[in-house]
């Protein structure tokens, strides 16, 4: 029986981002990784209303400060289940940079929502921590064929030991919480606005 929709695809995006103003933009940039699970993506439109949402947030946060961060390039890639899956359940740095590199990236988050990233297919966003990418992943895999049972136990094992056999058995209830956009408080433009900017910020939108 499937856990969920197993269409949409995992991306890890690394951003180049820099300062800007009314002046213009620095010449030093920035750079921060995050990774996204969707159906599918215009990533000019995706990337700069997440940096604007988030430039909202810090605008409201220190009024005086008329800066913003802005998206300067950006790189897409797959993210390889294979990769994931031969993880050893080795839980250092180095083990983690090359097979569960989301973990590090929300270990990293400053400014930003989060570093992962589910959308709908309204375009709207939610977040979640590294572990729940990684079990995103591996249930979506599951829908797709791409993986076995034994396969998931075993990750799962390994990403929270002695507790692979329980979670396994949750998995449905589990992808459900996962794949759920909950309302925010937070300011969010709605998809598809124009122009695709990080900023400036419309003086409406800051409040």
């Amino acid at each position: 029986m499937p856990i969920g929709s197993a269409s949409p695809s995992q991306y890890r995006v690394d951003l180049a981002y820099r300062l800007a103003n009314l002046a213009g933009h620095t010449p030093d940039t920035h750079t921060k990784t995050w990774f996204f699970d969707l159906p599918a993506a215009d990533w000019d439109e995706l990337l700069n209303r997440v940096f604007y949402d988030a430039n909202v947030g810090l605008r409201r946060r220190e009024p005086r400060d008329e800066s913003w961060l802005a998206l300067d390039s950006y790189h897409v890639s797959p993210v390889p289940l294979d990769t994931m899956l031969a993880w050893d359940g080795e839980a250092t740095t180095d083990k983690a940079a090359v097979h569960l590199p989301w973990i590090l990236s929300s270990g990293a988050v400053t400014w930003e929502f989060t570093s992962c990233y589910l959308l709908d297919e309204a375009g709207r966003y939610d977040g979640m921590t590294g572990n729940d990418f990684s079990e995103l992943i591996l249930y979506r895999a599951l829908d797709a064929g791409r993986t076995t049972d034994a396969q998931a136990r075993d990750f799962l094992d390994k990403l929270y030991p002695a507790k692979g056999d329980k979670l396994f058995a949750d998995r449905h209830q589990r992808m459900a919480n996962l794949v759920a956009v909950r309302p925010n408080p937070a300011f969010r433009r709605p998809p598809g606005s124009t122009p695709y900017l990080s900023g400036p910020l419309r003086p409406a939108d800051v409040g």
